[in-house]
């Protein structure tokens, strides 16, 4: 197998916050709660790349090149998963406007200079605050990646007040036991109800061109960190009780499945960050359902 060294990667891990929402936080639950219901358990395995009728959700995977941008772009393949689910329509924000905001963000006394990565809280805070403008407004053109966006293209963003982002993953507050397993298990519920997470991974030294993550902690050094976003699992991927999860990177089509890859469950508590799922209001008109965790809480924690 030939190794893949990525240009880029740049997810920031999370710093612990307890005003995270999380599904049972008020201003989530309800919507959530009125989905539609679905019976039986959740299946052996989903794609969200396409819809029941052949429905393309979400366009080609895209590449970063040397930026360590990946936190924007996981966020906005969120933003265009719902625009094409709900509305039909492809949304081409600017990965590189997103980018500069959010450094600028994680720094409110001073400009940040320089290619540091980011957090993807930082940037769901930035997307609500200043949006995005379309890509031809500000190009994704690397060695630009320091310049700060003329008044126009600010004026030019689209807004996203209404997009709200929480956490799926355990908490103490509500899931003292935060294994892989439960992290796994709320992670396909959510997928199963046609909801992408994004979440950070760190990148093993062994990483291959391949679509398959190998994770070996006794052999691997770490690269860095990278922020993907789950849009599938197959519960047999590995084999009897061998799960795996489907990430889209952003290291182009010429990385693992056309840019997708497989990621193993059981890596999932040691090996990411707390898991983000973005919610329009306008989702309850739409064809996805209520995740199985939602269903049974019946008061708000």
């Amino acid at each position: 197998m030939s190794k893949f060294i990525p240009q880029g990667m740049g997810w920031i891990p999370d710093l612990p916050d307890p005003r995270d929402y999380t599904y049972r936080h008020e201003k989530i639950l309800p919507i959530l709660q009125q989905l539609k219901h679905c019976s039986g358990e959740v299946p052996d395995e989903i794609d969200l790349r396409y819809g029941d009728e052949g429905e393309v959700f979400l366009t080609d995977v895209e590449d970063q090149g040397p930026l360590n941008s990946s936190s924007a772009f996981a966020v906005l393949s969120l933003v265009e998963y719902f625009e094409r689910r709900i509305y039909g329509r492809t949304f081409d924000g600017s990965q590189l406007f997103l980018y500069k905001v959010t450094r600028n963000l994680r720094n409110k006394q001073a400009r940040v200079t320089g290619d540091t990565g980011a957090d993807l809280r930082t940037t769901f805070k930035a997307l609500r605050r200043f949006g995005v403008p379309d890509e031809e407004h500000w190009p994704y053109v690397p060695d630009r990646f320091d310049n700060e966006p003329s008044a126009f293209v600010y004026q030019a963003s689209h807004m996203f007040h209404d997009l709200r982002y929480f956490r799926i993953d355990c908490t103490v507050k509500c899931c003292p036991n935060d294994s892989s397993e439960s992290r796994l298990k709320i992670l396909t519920t959510f997928l199963a109800a046609g909801f992408p997470v994004a979440f950070g991974v760190s990148v093993p030294s062994s990483l291959s061109i391949e679509p398959d993550i190998p994770y070996r902690p006794r052999f691997d050094s770490i690269r860095g960190g990278q922020a993907v976003v789950a849009i599938g699992y197959h519960l047999n991927h590995y084999g009897r009780a061998g799960s795996a999860v489907l990430v889209r990177s952003s290291w182009g089509r010429q990385w693992g499945d056309k840019g997708n890859g497989w990621l193993p469950g059981a890596v999932l508590s040691d090996s990411t960050s707390p898991l983000w799922c973005v919610l329009p209001e306008s989702v309850c008109r739409q064809e996805l359902f209520v995740p199985i965790p939602v269903r049974s809480v019946e008061t708000l924690v």
